[in-house]
């Protein structure tokens, strides 16, 4: 194998190891040394900076790589860090292969498509970027992404370029919405978030640590308020329950005054969370608002739906119905970019701790996060993508980042080197 000690079956297991069981790259080298010791091998096996290397060689290959062309799906969305720039990213796969129906989409299913970091998103920005991606795969059938405004827009300039092209956005971030909506014009949630977050204070450093409510989360807070809701009720069980003590009285006892507003807020989010668990599997076509209708009427047999609930509901039958229209008959498209979501999660743990400090050269490994791999493709990857290929193209995507800046003022090497890189672009053309 190209520029390497190691065979195709120890890259694959080493890399697999970081990819597949949630291992840091040190964790891994480590592991394979201790298995090594302790069963005698008598061989070498990779250091952290062997895996890193892989990593990002995959990353590239996957860049590379021929994919299949055709009526396809393309998944996009920004991910952030710190600093001004955002990281866009097309990820696809042929619609024929996307298990509507069995299950959501998994990262196994997808492949890279583009990836690029603007310091300025823009819909022009974000409309040549797709008909880049669209050199590798061809113009696809469907988009899925979510309401941004810079996406929306440069979806838009892409489809007036090319007809046939349906747009659906994520119906998670749709519920979310409809949820915001009505929350933040109702006066209880905003005063049930603030006495959550004083009782989080009074108990954390108490015997009753143990009822610290979920942190709220400042970003995306309505796609993430199941824990919240369900923290409430338990609280409220063990409020009822009398085996409270004095201090747990003290601090939620105000709950009892609040279970009306949760009660409804739990219904409203039971049919939000439905909808979109549906079509996270079923895809979204000229069915699917029927389809929810019986979703939701099995939901409210074991506990009737709030007013709340029938209007959340509502305006998500006439978003489903809104989106699913343009199918054909025996049409589905993917109506949930989730799964994206969780590459960026990903992402940052292969980060590190260093996903504090901006994009790293280890975005371009988000390509080896994806699809699946055997042996053979392991071989030919490396192959193909010697490390100074990998580097050009990290090289490329990044230029100056926030955490190349930052290590060089925690220790600097030349001033004149600093202060030619803060004046460069963070993406040179």
């Amino acid at each position: 194998m190209r520029g390497g000690q190691f065979s195709a079956t120890i890259v694959h297991l080493a890399t697999d190891l970081v990819l597949q069981t949630g291992a840091s790259m040190r964790g891994a080298a480590a592991g394979l040394r201790l298995i090594g010791t302790r069963l005698g091998l008598g061989m070498d096996l990779p250091s952290f900076g062997a895996i890193r290397s892989w990593l990002l060689r995959l990353g590239c290959w996957a860049l590379q790589r021929p994919l299949p062309s055709g009526d396809g799906v393309w998944l996009i969305d920004h991910t952030v860090q710190i600093g001004s720039s955002k990281l866009l990213v097309i990820v696809g796969c042929p619609l024929s292969q996307v298990p509507f129906g069995d299950r959501p989409l998994r990262l196994s299913d997808l492949h890279l498509v583009g990836l690029s970091l603007m310091e300025h998103s823009t819909k022009e920005a974000v409309a040549i970027e797709l008909e880049r991606a669209a050199t590798r795969t061809g113009v696809p059938r469907q988009i899925a992404s979510d309401q941004g405004s810079d996406l929306d827009g440069g979806v838009k300039l892409f489809q007036q370029r090319h007809a046939g092209i349906v747009q659906v956005h994520d119906l998670a971030h749709q519920a979310a919405n409809v949820l915001k909506g009505r929350w933040t014009k109702d006066e209880r949630w905003a005063t049930f978030v603030t006495q959550l977050s004083q009782a989080a204070a009074k108990v954390r450093q108490t015997r009753e640590a143990h009822l610290l409510p979920p942190t709220v989360r400042a970003k995306a807070r309505f796609m993430n308020v199941r824990p919240t809701l369900r923290f409430a009720q338990c609280v409220l069980r063990l409020l009822d329950s009398g085996a409270s003590s004095p201090r747990v009285e003290e601090h939620y006892g105000w709950l009892r005054e609040s279970r009306d507003a949760v009660t409804g807020w739990v219904s409203e989010q039971a049919v939000a969370e439905s909808a979109v668990q549906h079509v996270r599997t079923h895809g979204v076509n000229r069915d699917t608002a029927t389809r929810l209708d019986a979703v939701w009427s099995t939901l409210g047999s074991t506990s009737p739906l709030t007013p709340g609930a029938c209007e959340v509901a509502s305006r998500l039958r006439v978003s489903v119905a809104a989106e699913g229209s343009p199918a054909r008959p025996g049409e589905t498209w993917v109506g949930s970019t989730e799964v994206l979501e969780s590459t960026f999660g990903k992402l940052k743990r292969l980060e590190g701790s260093y996903s504090g400090d901006g994009f790293t050269t280890l975005t371009l490994a988000l390509g080896a996060l994806l699809g699946e791999r055997t042996e053979a493709d392991v071989r030919q990857a490396l192959d193909a993508v010697p490390q100074k290929v990998a580097d050009t193209w990290c090289q490329r995507l990044l230029g100056t980042t926030v955490h190349m800046l930052r290590r060089r003022f925690v220790k600097p090497q030349n001033t004149n080197q600093i202060r030619d890189e803060q004046q460069s672009p963070s993406t040179p053309s």
